[in-house]
């Protein structure tokens, strides 16, 4: 069943997403949780030598020995500050900041401010003990003071919460609606700055401690309950099947990076990662588990064990795919008996799935790793089968594609991308990596590829994936998440010559949502029939299968609580699991109108 959302919030909505529309209403969030001990990359720290990060907090301290001192860290996307605009209005911040422990004279701590904007805020501590919030705003061009009292958590911090309008200001402290201001209007373009103050030259140090800060253009999850029922491009009406296919519980806490096939009998055949004992790390324990469907994907059987994690590394990321011979191929993540790292493997099936041949390495044995995403298994038009692959040089990730002419028997290993240009620190962070190909409508191949440096970057092949262009970013902008991209069968073309490439993908910066989807029907150029697939802002998705059935999309994907991944650096991920959805191929190029 399809519950429509209440939210009617359409701020990314775009006609035709090119290079020049792309990233059309998106806003760069901020949601940081400070729990690498001396992580710079967390934003940008103004002076840094004034900043601390131990580990669980970040401090700013504001010293007045050599006058008036602001040190704060600024919101940044991978090395630069990050601009916003009145047009991004409203905007939300929420941190936790300790209590100040005494009063110092000059003091501004939790100090926090839109860079040239029109209000500050900070607290102190009186002689008396009380703790009091100071407003600074600006009205019809002259700045007005007002203050107000709160008292702290019983563990001795502050939750705020602000709500940035136009020319209003709400401040929400520890639950409780303390006042509203009224302000100038914003400069065009802003920054917003989390830190202490010292006012007074000479005055003492200042420390503020904040456990996490937030910024963006949805609430904080305050109540996960207010979280929207689902997307609004999906309606009741509409012929749509989603279900869990693979619940994670404390036993097992991942059920990830799956494919779909549909067997010679009609049956659909489901395998993922099976993350088994109780962790859910990407070095778990896994092996490959399944599923079967006789209707359709309405309901399915119990798992079966496929694969085991037997010599001694998990396995996972597998894809599937009938070679020419009817022989359906499994290719996976794994090290085997004298591989010297891991890499990818095949076992073949003779009869659908029911038995399995020994696996063999099918990725070069150069004593790097190779990893290939889940469902990236491949079949040209000239029969040749590929899978998009990375290998792993010096710490950078280096796409390329692993292909076969003879049924998956005997494998090379293409070129790898050029190298895409990119700062130093973006090659460490991922350079471009977790590639996914289609074949188009002429022949030539399409790789598209996650980054930090803003989205999806693409690559093209002429000579079926043995040598490819220079990555560049595409206009499939957003956050770093692997997106998937497969060619539309011709039959299900509405466009003449069946050159649609459908394409699964992240179209936002707040972490892995909302789940989107777009066609192309020029390579990749320009996407049309922009649509909600998930769109919870508290949740992430990502690693998607495409699969076509009959006049059907079925998609697989991973599905997660975001803020409780964020701390994967702290406790144990939150469950993932495994969902899959279909719906008529219909639905994807159904037009929806912008909404305003």
């Amino acid at each position: 069943m399809i519950e429509k959302s209440k939210s009617s919030n359409y701020p990314w909505r775009v006609e035709v997403l090119n290079k020049k529309t792309a990233g059309t209403g998106l806003v760069k969030g901020y949601n940081c949780l400070f729990t690498i001990p001396n992580y710079w990359a967390y934003g940008i720290f103004t002076p840094q030598d004034r900043c601390e990060l131990p580990g669980k907090l970040f401090r700013a301290k504001a010293s007045g020995e050599q006058g008036v001192q602001h040190v704060y860290v600024t919101p940044n996307f991978w090395e630069e500050p990050i601009d916003y605009s009145i047009d991004h209005l409203p905007l939300y911040a929420a941190w936790r900041g300790k209590s100040p422990d005494r009063h110092v004279y000059g003091g501004k701590f939790q100090f926090v401010c839109p860079a040239n904007g029109p209000w500050q805020i900070w607290c102190n501590k009186q002689e008396d003990g009380q703790v009091v919030w100071y407003m600074k705003v600006k009205q019809k061009g002259y700045w007005r003071d007002y203050c107000f009292t709160a008292i702290p958590l019983a563990d001795d911090w502050f939750e705020v919460r602000l709500v940035m309008n136009s020319n209003i200001l709400n401040v929400i402290i520890n639950g409780d609606i303390r006042s509203s201001f009224e302000h100038d209007i914003y400069p065009p373009k802003f920054q917003m700055r989390f830190g202490s103050g010292q006012d007074k030259a000479g005055g003492e140090e200042v420390i503020s401690e904040y456990r996490y800060i937030f910024f963006n253009a949805y609430p904080y999850p305050d109540n996960p309950a207010e979280i929207p029922a689902g997307p609004e491009d999906i309606r009741p009406e509409d012929d749509a099947i989603c279900t869990m296919l693979c619940e994670a519980t404390p036993q097992k806490p991942r059920m990830s990076e799956g494919d779909l096939i549909q067997l010679r009998d009609g049956s659909l055949y489901a395998i993922w990662s099976d993350y088994y004992a109780g962790t859910g790390w990407d070095g778990s324990p896994a092996r490959l588990a399944a599923k079967i469907s006789k209707d359709g994907g309405r309901t399915w059987s119990n798992p079966q064990v496929v694969v085991m994690d037997e010599y001694g590394t998990n396995v996972m990321s597998a894809s599937l795919l009938y070679n020419k011979n009817g022989e359906l191929l499994l290719a996976y993540y794994d090290q085997l008996p004298g591989m010297s790292t891991k890499g990818m493997v095949l076992r073949r099936s003779h009869d659908d799935a029911k038995t399995w041949s020994e696996p063999v390495q099918i990725t070069p044995a150069t004593r790097n790793r190779h990893v290939a995403n889940n469902a990236c298994l491949r079949m040209f038009s000239n029969g040749r089968i590929a899978l998009s692959c990375r290998e792993y040089i010096d710490g950078i990730r280096w796409p390329y594609c692993l292909y076969s002419d003879d049924d998956g028997y005997t494998w090379q290993a293409g070129e790898h991308v050029p190298d895409p240009g990119l700062t130093e620190s973006q090659k460490r962070g991922q350079n471009v990596n977790e590639p996914s190909i289609a074949e188009l409508y002429n022949g030539r191949l399409l790789m598209t590829m996650r980054s930090i440096a803003g989205g999806q970057f693409f690559s093209y092949s002429d000579d079926w994936g043995e040598t490819w262009t220079k990555p560049e970013l595409s206009p499939l902008v957003g956050t770093c998440s692997p997106a998937a991209i497969k060619r539309i069968p011709t039959h299900l073309c509405p466009s003449f010559g069946g050159e649609d490439v459908l394409a699964i993908f992240t179209y936002g910066f707040n972490g892995r949502t909302p789940l989107t989807s777009a066609i192309s029907s020029d390579g990749g150029k320009t996407w049309r029939n922009l649509k909600l697939v998930e769109q919870s802002e508290y949740h992430g998705y990502c690693y998607t299968s495409i699969t076509f059935v009959g006049d059907r999309v079925f998609l697989t994907y991973m599905h997660y609580p975001k803020f409780t991944s964020l701390m994967r650096f702290d406790v144990e991920p939150g469950y993932i699991d495994l969902r899959l959805i279909s719906l008529p191929i219909a639905w994807f190029y159904r037009s929806t109108k912008r909404e305003t």
